[in-house]
């Protein structure tokens, strides 16, 4: 299911949004409202533990950084209705911020070099934060969400 990388003979996994366990797990929770069985399920336990294991200290950007993977936490927190998704989280935005403050912005180019791009620059990150402060009134551009009217 989380897309064993066959060119390497131990078995290694992606764990950002663009292509891997967030991106999936993402689009397993969104499917709950019109399929919810224990495969679904299974599988969404599965992209949250490998996200959580090995999807963080990457870039800032939200296709394959931080603050994409920390969508995949977000939506859980919603559809899975689980407090424990409230305390992580706080932790990983705590750390991205502090990432940030230490480190700059940590663009998803190779350099990690500022870039203004949106899935993997700034305004992407800026976006990203506003969505982690704000996630009832900035809608889910990684999941497709129409906007929020005010």
């Amino acid at each position: 299911m989380l897309g064993r990388n066959l060119k390497h003979d131990e078995q290694t996994y992606a764990t950002v949004w663009c292509h891997g366990a967030p991106g999936i797990g993402l689009a397993r929770l969104l499917s709950l409202d019109y399929l919810d069985d224990v495969k679904i399920r299974t599988e969404i336990y599965d992209a949250l533990e490998t996200t959580l294991e090995n999807g963080f200290n990457l870039s800032h950007c939200l296709c394959h950084g931080d603050l994409g993977n920390l969508e995949l936490l977000l939506q859980a927190r919603q559809k899975l209705g689980e407090p424990k998704w409230d305390s992580m989280i706080s932790r990983i935005s705590s750390e991205t911020l502090t990432s940030i403050e230490n480190n700059g912005w940590l663009c998803g180019n190779p350099l990690q070099v500022e870039e203004p791009g949106f899935m993997t620059g700034l305004s992407g990150i800026g976006y990203g934060l506003l969505r982690l402060a704000f996630p009832a009134k900035v809608p889910s551009i990684l999941g497709l969400a129409s906007p929020v009217s005010c």
